[in-house]
This record gives structure tokens, C-alpha cells and sequence, in this order.
């Protein structure tokens, strides 16, 4: 199934109302994996059940009143089911004027090429060797490459960056598996200068964290005249 016949089957809508045939589901839920449209539909789709659901689970045991009125259509209604509209159109909208759109940007924004700065790290080890400096605009992501040498006393490693006061800015789980690597971590942008330093931790069968490497690189922000201490 191509987006063209999904489109015309409204297969975005039948899959959530359980209104395909297994054939249909089976090919349709096959084009999602390549079709991020069709993915996002779902997940708006499946979001406005999710509120309906909840706003029809707790009903106003009032009704409407319609002895003495003339009938305009929906007077049947009980009164709950009409809020519950309500806040169903303002989640619909939401979704198709806020969510979607960024979504559908972010996307857009992950497909598009990039250049990031990187450095090369060098171990504290080395002695006399210079620390890395990585230039980049305030609050841009960067790339570290670090290589991690493996060590049978661990069953897996993690990665720390600690900022210029010491302390820790994030930390990741790293499988034995991806040390036999390069590793390359997308850092997030920082908001300060100065020297930071990728920490390689070894990880025991007791889950006990041992210290086998230390890296530290400058940070400085492109266009400042000296980065903060």
C-alpha cells in the first residue's frame, strides 16, 4: 500500500475505528514504518480517542431538557456529550494547528543535512597533551568522537560529561557491544564556555563503576573573544 491509496481508503481513520479488512491492516500498518504522514495521523488520531474516551467516562447524569421545545437536532443528547464535544473539537484543533505542524517540522528538520562541529578527543593519560577545542554557537549541538578501550572485568560502560564546576551534565549506558566503535555522542547545546571533560566509566557483573578514561575538550562559542571560565 502506497500514501495514495492509503489517502483514498482513509486507512489513517478505518485502522482507528477497527474498520479494515486483515488484508488492509496487515499492508496498511506495513506502510507506516515507511510513511511518517501516515504515522502522525495515527498518533493525532489516537490521541483525540484517548481524551473521548475520558471526558465520556465521566458523564453529567443531567440531560438536556426538551418537553416543551421544538426539536433542532441533537436534543437527545445528555448533557455531558456536549462538552465532551466541545473539548473534542479544541483537541482536534490543537492537534491540526499545533502538534502536527511541529511534528511534521521536526521531521522536515531531521532530514535536512548538518554540519556539526566535532574534536577529537585525547585522554587525560596522555601527559603534556593538549585539550581538544570544539567551536560552536551558544546552545548548538557538537559531536564527541571517543574511542573506548573494551575490558573483560565489564559487562558495559557509561559515558558522563562533566561540566567546568565538576558537576555532571548527562550521563549514558553503553553497551559492550558499541565500545568495539567509535562512539560519536551528539551532545546538547550548552549555555556556558569553558573546559569540560567526557568521563568513561567501566561497569561490573555488581554493577560496580570503576574510572578507565578521562577526556577533556574547551568549549567555546563562535563570535565570543575568550570563553568563560
Amino acid at each position: 500500500m502506497n500514501h495514495n491509496e492509503a489517502s483514498r481508503l482513509m486507512a489513517s481513520e478505518k485502522y482507528l475505528l477497527d474498520e479494515l479488512s486483515p488484508a488492509e491492516m496487515e499492508a496498511f500498518e506495513e506502510h507506516l514504518f515507511d510513511c511518517n504522514e501516515c504515522s502522525l495521523d495515527v498518533r493525532a488520531g489516537s490521541l483525540f480517542l484517548e481524551h473521548g474516551k475520558v471526558e465520556l467516562a465521566n458523564p453529567t447524569p443531567k440531560a438536556i431538557p426538551t418537553e416543551g421545545r421544538p426539536s433542532r437536532g441533537f436534543t437527545w443528547w445528555p448533557a455531558f456529550a456536549v462538552p465532551a464535544m466541545a473539548i473534542l473539537l479544541v483537541v482536534v484543533g490543537y492537534q491540526n494547528l499545533v502538534t502536527l505542524p511541529a511534528m511534521r517540522g521536526a521531521l522536515a528538520e531531521n532530514r535536512i543535512p548538518k554540519i556539526l562541529p566535532a574534536a577529537s578527543l585525547v585522554s587525560s593519560t596522555v601527559r603534556g597533551s593538549t585539550p581538544s577545542v570544539i567551536e560552536a554557537h551558544r546552545g548548538d549541538q557538537f559531536l564527541l568522537p571517543v574511542d573506548i578501550q573494551a575490558q573483560s572485568a565489564f559487562q558495559s560502560y557509561v559515558v558522563e560529561l562533566q561540566n567546568p564546576a565538576g558537576g555532571v551534565e548527562w550521563s549514558l549506558p553503553v553497551s559492550s557491544e558499541l565500545v568495539k566503535n567509535t562512539l560519536t555522542l551528539q551532545a546538547p547545546g550548552m549555555e556556558r564556555a569553558g573546559r569540560y571533560e567526557v568521563v568513561v566509566l567501566g561497569r561490573n557483573a555488581q554493577g560496580q563503576d570503576s574510572e578507565i578514561g578521562r577526556y577533556p575538550f574547551e568549549l567555546q562559542f563562535a563570535g565570543a573573544a575568550n570563553p568563560e571560565p
